[in-house]
């Protein structure tokens, strides 16, 4: 968190000596200013529609106008340091214009593609092998980082809530970050009656986990987590519960962990149980009633070992704690990282996590990334889709053929 903001607050200072060389003196320092309130007055409106919008245009402007501002800035530098002379300011003023024209057009045609194509969302397919222990597979579908806010289209999650009536999956599970804005409000603009909707299409049970922006939610009052399930979703907080014939671990995010000034439970202890009690009567054997004139049959347990598929659902794509030790999970879940969303942030993203996106392993557990429903602040996409992924678990088929020749 303390290198990016270290970066960000380089950019701004970037952005500022660059916008106010296209002006002479005061002028130009007063654009350069005013550049940056409307900037932070976004970030601080960001519920609202008007903060929205001026979120979505800084957040694709920014990266790119860097592009263009850092090696002109580092030639100019170079040039200070080498040249007898200074760049005339006639020629800074005339390239910081260019500059600024051009890194502002390429943000408008962004956002013209990007808005359009991030309403349109992708429908991938996977099966995934589970070990010949596990006796009958089953379907889920997999979406993450919905972001709910001012800019977000309703009709993109109708769309989706329509398709998962038609999947008829076993389970819908959510890999967190819900939304941008109070449950509150998203309760006036009608998405807990479309979210009640999209939680009844799956046959067992939706389940949910909380993402980084659940954190800042939280902290502005709200409570996402118990919103989720109002809805319908069974929300997993460090915490794992076996539904049907599958158990689900639900990380805390690590956000969310920090803001709760609270550590995240070991794996470990999250690790569901393979052996049941199993409750049947006592052979030969009563138990006299002291309360009632009556005798009761005794009662005895067996152990009866389980084997039932663990997923494992965590917000932030980091791997499991080097210090586990003891079963892995079959099969693991993670968004948040968007896969970069819009360029450059694509271009960069596998250089800042292990497994950006798609399907790989980390910490020897096959996991998926998805790129996630929607979008962080612009709901803009360039160079990454939004998506759901239709998950198909079955059992190993050609493993199980042999256990049976053999019997």
């Amino acid at each position: 968190m303390i290198a990016f903001l270290f970066v960000l607050l380089i950019g701004l200072v970037l952005v500022y000596v660059n916008v106010s060389s296209v002006a002479k003196g005061k002028t130009g320092k007063i654009i350069g200013a005013a550049v940056l309130i409307v900037l932070f007055l976004g970030m601080f409106l960001r519920s609202t529609l008007v903060g929205s919008c001026i979120v979505t245009f800084f957040a694709v402007w920014l990266p790119n106008s860097l592009i263009l501002y850092i090696p002109w800035t580092l030639y100019r530098i170079g040039y200070h340091f080498t040249q007898p002379h200074h760049l005339s300011h006639r020629l800074v003023r005339r390239v910081g214009r260019y500059l600024l024209g051009i890194s502002m057009a390429v943000a408008f045609m962004f956002i013209g593609y990007g808005m359009q194509h991030n309403d349109e969302y992708k429908m991938n397919l996977l099966t995934v092998e589970l070990a010949d222990r596990y006796t009958e597979g089953f379907s889920a579908v997999f979406f993450s980082d919905i972001h709910v806010d001012p800019l977000f289209n309703a009709q993109k999650l109708e769309r989706f809530i329509a398709q998962v009536d038609s999947i008829k999956p076993d389970y819908l599970l959510f890999g967190g970050d819900l939304a941008d804005i109070p449950t509150g409000v998203m309760d006036s603009a009608g998405y807990d009656s479309l979210f009640k909707k999209l939680t009844a299409g799956a046959k067992v049970a939706a389940v949910a986990i909380n993402g980084n922006h659940e954190a800042f939610m939280a902290r502005s009052g709200n409570n996402p987590e118990e919103w989720m399930r109002k809805v319908g979703f069974v929300v997993l907080d460090d915490s794992t519960a076996c539904l049907g014939g599958v158990c689900f671990t639900g990380r805390t995010d690590f956000t969310v962990a920090r803001s709760r000034d609270t550590e995240r439970k070991p794996l470990a202890e999250l690790a569901p149980d393979t052996v049941q009690l199993i409750e049947r009567a006592a052979d030969s054997v009563t138990v006299q009633d002291s309360l009632a004139d009556s005798v009761a049959p005794a009662v005895a347990y067996d152990t009866v070992a389980v084997q039932r598929p663990w997923i494992l659902l965590d917000h932030q794509p980091k791997g499991i704690e080097k210090a586990h030790t003891g079963r892995l999970p079959d099969f693991a879940l993670s968004g948040h990282t968007h896969d970069g969303q819009f360029f450059p942030v694509t271009f960069i993203i596998d250089y800042v996590w292990k497994l950006a996106y798609g399907k790989g392993a980390l910490s020897g557990v096959l996991w998926l990334v998805s790129s996630g429903f929607d979008c962080w602040g612009p709901p803009v996409r360039v160079g990454s889709d939004s998506e759901i992924w239709v998950i198909k678990f079955k059992v190993k088929e050609a493993d199980r053929t042999q256990q049976s020749d053999a019997e």
